[in-house]
């Protein structure tokens, strides 16, 4: 039996084209993709699900991906700048009683989001940077998450 490497680089290149291909087809005319990352969706204590959040020049763009990281069919939830009631964003706080929970602390965000149509969204996601940048998404995480907090710094000065 011969043991071969996961071509994960290239893999990875790819999930990211053609992530990116996808939500470039949900842009209106003249919309301009800054960039997109993973994050993980709490609808309820019972209920949660991956999604692309996606920003744009005009928008966030909220995606739900399947099991395998491809865009699911249903509805795409959109939030304009002046949607956004309120924004909050932080680290995922807690007790830190071992060293692995003090790097996830430092390399996680919790973002709450809410609309002023009263819509409330609740997301847990990676930095991409630290000793787990490249199992969180890498340069492409990282990049994501810092044109999402651009954007809603740019929507929420509270943040």
């Amino acid at each position: 039996m011969e043991l071969k490497p996961k071509p994960t680089e290239s893999k990875k290149k790819e999930y990211e084209r053609e992530l990116e291909a996808y939500l470039s087809g949900l842009l209106e005319s003249g919309e301009t993709l800054r960039g997109f990352c993973a994050a993980s969706r709490q609808k309820n204590p019972f209920s949660q699900s991956v999604v692309a959040l996606a920003t744009t020049d005009r928008r966030l763009i909220v995606q739900t991906l399947d099991r395998k990281g491809r865009a699911k069919g249903g509805e795409v939830v959109s939030i304009r700048p002046d949607e956004l009631a309120s924004a909050k964003a932080g680290g995922i706080g807690g007790v830190i009683d071992d060293p692995a929970s003090a790097v996830m602390s430092r390399t996680t965000i919790k973002l709450k989001l809410k609309t002023t149509g009263g819509e409330k969204f609740k997301f847990m996601l990676l930095d991409g940077s630290g000793i787990f940048g490249s199992f969180g998404g890498g340069e492409m995480q990282r990049q994501g998450v810092d044109v999402l907090m651009q954007f809603l710094g740019e929507s929420e000065p509270s943040i």
